[in-house]
């Protein structure tokens, strides 16, 4: 005859798995995607300097001599 098992013991129904640990790799990509998106439209309300960046650049090196 089979026995019941308690919860804890049925895979099914224990508590949810941990994810694996993140490779240093993992660790390196998420950390450069959340300082990209903390960065992203960090310039976006100035309004001394122009919006398209090939004309900054342009603007930029016509200071050069």
């Amino acid at each position: 005859m089979a026995t019941l098992k308690k919860i804890g013991e049925h895979p099914d129904l224990s508590a949810p798995h941990e994810p694996p640990p993140l490779s240093p790799m993992e660790v390196k990509r998420r950390r450069l995607a959340a300082a990209l998106k903390a960065a992203e439209g960090l310039w976006k309300d100035r309004k001394d300097m122009p919006k398209d960046g090939v004309e900054y650049q342009e603007q930029l090196r016509s200071e050069w001599p």
